[in-house]
């Protein structure tokens, strides 16, 4: 029989671990190694889970209050017997800094300059989908005055599975030597074996000290056979339960500290006899309320200084982080490995259970780096204000915590309502304010400007596309925009659209996806668009709206276009390709779903096979693929610019599902837009949307946090090759050219198959076919279990010949991206006291 100790602890501080009972306590034969043990005190910051966000928030608050209470109240106590704390996270920190008077700070600061209380680098537990502006918000969380005095040595990411390379250069960059690392291997797991320390060599060649710990709560079972939790996860506000009291563990009595003592032995051997070496070891410890967001443990120092006084091996030491780094990195740092390569995440797929919230996240991202764009001028300091409180919101929303403890098991909860509206808020209101700060930016730099319709790119290198805008932001009939300076005129094309507030004439006036019937969306001349050429990046175009029509221009070469037997493409060639722009498959929409009982767990087990071929065995067992097909023949439209490809495709997941193809006729530029109403459905399930380019002869390039890397090769052993959380680009080279793909929407992308439940350990054979991970609700707790209704996702696909200039290939990817702003500014001069008050940020 296989005793297994399961215990439901947070994900996201969730289902813990199982710890097995190991080698018996009694064992007579000496510790081989371990000499002192290093107890670092902290809770896990959780903004959700266990509780509504807000009152996380607050709880953390009144955590820090009585840290700060313990570290002072012991500081004329033993060594052995004073009170240690260490800070996970600042986010708690500078929530406290702003309701503390100046009293209260300056007992802050005094527990701080002792040394027993530590304050970590960042302010939260973070995803990887972090952008570099947020990297530099989440290790700038804290005040000035505060920053000054606290210097962080040491960032704690605790429960995620991965750390982005680009948060450690960051970190660097920022004096911070240390990464503390507490994962929870659910659904994931360490890179390698644990509890360890490795340097971590950066593409610059710096390093980091990584201590690769066990489950950040894993201290307290060093020392207890058994979680004193009840629940597991009692809300704090639930008086059933309460947090523990002096007496409840970790007793000082003499007899309780040998029974733990005998237990700690039993358990450290079994740490040795698998390899174990170090002389010290680091464990962190959290209180047994919940796990997560709980309070400090003073008698923690009451137990270490009766173990001491007995004179039990080995040695205990309440300590910080950094101070327990130190120590480490003396002892051994002459000793570990060195590994680098990218600390990818296996958690990364649980963010995707709100594609629409992540997508909206990623538009504020744009949005505000629009906006502080040069080309509107220099950025004043209440402009950078407005951003940094956006990218807190959006470091906020990519936050680890996205729901409670039972958001999946009980969707439709109060609690898990109350919870991810809160989470989502941190993805719509900052897009809000992204909106609101460009427009301020916007109509600040050019309402004092000549009349004209302005278009301005604010990325950094030359853009052209289609811009599209409502009619009724026209105030007269014009047919045309025209240069003053060139006299050239750009015709405006009038087309079908959305028309609010009117009621449908038929059902002819209604889009197959129009399925609430109440204002239509395909009535005649309510969209006017027109096609800009090579706007120079960070700059402005002042064109003037005019009556004059253009007569229509020769048509455009054709492209090269291969079609499947419904007419939709499946490749593509414009002149001086030896390979399409894409290959057959582009354009595949493809569920793989969850088979049998309670497929949650079935996903946990399938995942738990150690065995590759047992595994592989289960995994086809359990996992039900389907791809979508077609209804109806492709659409077909072609303009002076570009060839669209329109289609209607069936799917059981879905209500209606679209795709549509836009072929740029004069250079190699495709667009795909896909977009589908997933009917509601609790089960577990993941979504894909396939491209494929046709070079296969490297592995593709992407990055994350701004930082390139190479998937499967340029990783951390061990790490996630299932799925890789990206930026927005990924790269495919041949001798034949550069393919580029771009994401607006996704942010997680795999390569080859689906790769779900595959583990995989070396890269696909079809490396080249990139596999958009738009949906994914397989995960048992913390996430979102079921996001239904429309959703949208835009992929870009660009080629470039061997031979062109080599140009940054995020730069390009944020280009392509980027939305040009139009600004129609009239000759009535606007108001100052408007421009003043209203229009400036």
């Amino acid at each position: 029989m296989i005793q297994r100790y399961t215990l439901f602890i947070c994900m996201f501080s969730c289902t813990l671990v199982a710890w097995a009972p190991c080698a018996t306590a009694d064992d007579p034969s000496p510790l081989k190694a371990i000499r002192q043990i290093d107890i670092v005190h902290m809770t896990h910051t959780d903004i959700g889970f266990t509780d509504h966000p807000i009152v996380c928030r607050r709880q953390q608050v009144r955590y820090l209050d009585i840290a700060i209470d313990a570290v002072l109240a012991t500081r004329e106590a033993p060594a052995d017997a004073q009170f240690y704390w260490t800070a996970e996270t600042t986010l708690a920190v500078d929530d406290w800094w702003k309701a503390a008077d100046a009293a209260r700070r300056e007992e802050l600061l005094r527990a701080i300059d002792s040394g027993r209380l530590e304050i970590a680098a960042m302010a939260t537990n973070q995803t990887p989908t972090l952008d570099p502006a947020e990297w530099h918000t989440v290790l700038h969380w804290l005040p000035d005055e505060l920053s000054e005095r606290v210097h962080p040595r040491v960032a704690i990411q605790n429960d995620v599975n991965g750390f982005p390379r680009a948060g450690a250069v960051a970190l660097l960059n920022g004096g911070v030597e240390y990464l503390f690392m507490g994962i929870n291997s659910t659904n994931g797991g360490p890179p390698f074996g644990g509890p360890s320390a490795f340097w971590w060599k950066m593409p610059d060649g710096r390093r980091m000290f990584v201590w690769l710990g066990d489950h950040y709560a894993r201290g307290f079972y060093y020392f207890h056979p058994q979680s004193w939790r009840r629940g597991p996860v009692p809300e704090s506000t639930d008086t059933r339960y309460r947090p523990a009291r002096p007496g409840d563990f970790f007793r000082a009595d003499e007899a309780s500290v040998r029974a733990a003592h005998a237990h700690l032995l039993g358990q450290l051997r079994d740490l040795e006899a698998k390899g174990y070496a170090f002389p010290s070891l680091i464990v962190s410890v959290t209180n047994e309320w919940r796990m997560d967001n709980d309070p400090p443990f003073p008698p923690l120092a009451d137990f270490v200084a009766a173990w001491n006084r007995l004179g039990l091996k080995p040695i205990l030491r309440m300590s910080t982080a950094a101070d327990a780094l130190d120590r480490m990195r003396r002892e051994i740092g002459d000793d570990i490995p060195e590994y680098e390569g990218e600390w990818t995440d296996w958690w990364a797929n649980g963010g995707v259970s709100g594609p629409r919230e992540v997508a909206a996240s990623r538009r504020a991202k744009r949005l505000t780096a629009a906006a502080l764009s040069p080309a509107w001028g220099p950025t004043d300091e209440r402009t950078r204000k407005a951003a940094d409180t956006i990218y807190r919101d959006l470091c906020l929303f990519d936050e680890h915590t996205w729901g409670s403890s039972n958001s999946v098991a009980q969707p439709h909860s109060l609690e898990t309502w109350g919870q991810y509206n809160e989470k989502s808020r941190m993805a719509y209101r900052p897009l809000a304010l992204a909106k609101l700060l460009l427009a301020q930016r916007a109509r600040t730099a050019v309402y004092e400007a000549d009349e004209g319709l302005y278009v301005v790119n604010t990325a950094k290198l030359p853009w052209s596309g289609w811009i599209t805008m409502p009619t009724s932001c026209l105030r007269g009939n014009f047919h045309s925009l025209e240069d003053p300076k060139t006299g050239e005129l750009i015709p405006l094309t009038y087309e079908s659209g959305y028309r609010p507030f009117s009621r449908p004439a038929s059902e002819q006036e209604l889009t197959v996806t129009n399925t609430s019937e109440t204002f239509p969306d395909r009535c005649p001349n309510q969209q006017v668009r027109f096609w800009m050429e090579g706007i120079e990046g960070e700059s402005s175009r002042r064109l003037r709206l005019s009556e004059k029509t253009l007569e229509p221009g020769p048509p455009p070469e054709p492209v090269k276009v291969a079609l499947d037997q419904h007419g939709w493409p499946t490749s593509a060639w414009w002149p001086g390709m030896e390979e399409p722009l894409f290959e057959a498959g582009t354009g595949d929409f493809v569920s793989v779903a969850i088979r049998g009982f309670a497929g949650r767990w079935v996903y946990g087990d399938v995942f738990g096979t150690g065995d590759p071929a047992q595994r592989e065995q289960q995994r086809r067992q359990a996992l039900e693929e389907v791809t979508a097909v077609a209804t109806e023949s492709a659409r077909v439209e072609q303009n002076a610019r570009t060839t669209v490809y329109e289609q209607t495709l069936r799917h059981p997941r879905v209500k209606w599902l679209t795709r549509r193809l836009e072929l740029w006729n004069r250079e190699p530029r495709a667009r795909l837009t896909v977009r589908f109403h997933r009917t509601e459905s609790e089960r577990p399930e993941v979504l894909f949307v396939t491209c494929v380019s046709p070079s296969n002869n490297e592995l593709p390039e992407t990055s994350n946090g701004g930082l390139p890397f190479v998937p499967y090769e340029d990783q951390l052993p061990g790490t996630c090759r299932d799925y890789f959380s990206i930026d927005s680009w990924v790269r495919c080279r041949s001798p034949a050219g550069q393919w580029l793909w771009v994401s607006r929407d996704a942010p997680l992308v795999t390569f080859g198959d689906h790769q779900v439940l595959a583990r995989r350990t070396a890269p696909p054979k079809q490396a080249n076919r990139i596999q958009a991970m738009v949906f994914n609700n397989v995960w048992f707790t913390n996430f979102v279990a079921d996001s239904h209704g429309a959703f949208e996702f835009q992929f870009d696909i660009a080629w470039q010949p061997p031979h062109a200039a080599d140009v940054d290939v995020g730069q390009r990817a944020d280009t392509i991206l980027s939305e040009p702003q139009v600004v129609i500014n009239p000759g009535l001069r606007a108001s100052p006291i408007f421009l003043q008050r209203l229009h400036r940020p």
